[in-house]
């Protein structure tokens, strides 16, 4: 589980991504990746946000971020499959990371009722 400022500081690289505030978001996730170390999940954590920033500033719809419908049932479903990897179906700590940063941004969604 993560402190409070790491949560505080993910929430805020969240915040400006769905502002479309890039600058702000990289600021944000360069504070994530100092505080957290290169942690093998930490790694993985960091990757993800990275490749949901590359994906949010692109636009390219060829990218999951971009191309799947964030109704609220999708990404109930996006959750749980992201968290049921995390569970059942990863084995390096690095994929847990990743994994769970995707659900932590699906989450952060269902949470502020933001789609995208």
């Amino acid at each position: 589980m993560a402190s409070k400022k790491a949560r505080d500081d993910i929430i805020t690289f969240f915040d400006n991504l769905e502002e479309r505030k890039f600058k702000d978001a990289s600021r944000a996730l360069q504070a994530i990746r100092k505080k957290y170390g290169d942690a093998e999940f930490t790694e993985g954590y960091v990757k993800a946000l990275e490749g949901i920033l590359l994906s949010a500033r692109t636009g390219d719809e060829r990218d999951f971020l971009n191309r799947a419908p964030f109704d609220p049932k999708a990404m109930r479903k996006y959750k749980k499959e992201f968290s049921d990897f995390v569970k059942n179906g990863v084995r390096s700590t690095f994929d847990v990371g990743f994994f769970l940063a995707w659900s932590d941004l699906l989450q952060y969604r269902r949470d502020t009722g933001k789609k995208g």
